[in-house]
């Protein structure tokens, strides 16, 4: 499973901080079963930050959105930002570019915050 969220802040200044943040959680990604590998994007023209993640299934997924330091940062930047966005889809194989353009196809295509495609 492949997921990918999106994070629009609405002061620039946010996303060094974030980045950080991002990398310390990257760090934790490791104790949680399930979990294959996350990396972390920024689109500073739009003044984006987000993740692209891998995942045996969703059970890894959701223990990483309930560790207290993801919780943490989502209290502290949510309110300072347009809502989050995610899509979640299933593929045979992972290519890192690949998997990118097509997360933020999804989300460009889709105005829906959660945007999940169904398993084929």
């Amino acid at each position: 499973m492949i997921s990918m969220t999106q994070y629009t802040t609405t002061q620039v200044t946010d996303i060094p901080a974030i980045w950080r943040a991002s990398e310390r959680l990257g760090d934790q990604l490791a104790m949680i079963d399930g979990a294959v590998g996350v990396l972390t994007y920024f689109r500073p023209a739009r003044r984006q930050v987000g993740s692209l993640s891998i995942w045996a299934d969703d059970r890894g997924l959701a223990k990483f959105m309930g560790l207290p330091y993801h919780v943490e940062i989502m209290r502290k930047y949510r309110p300072r930002g347009l809502p989050i966005r995610s899509a979640k889809w299933w593929a045979e194989e992972f290519r890192i570019g690949a998997a990118m353009m097509e997360g933020l196809q999804l989300l460009d295509d889709h105005d829906e915050r959660r945007v999940v495609r169904p398993k084929a």
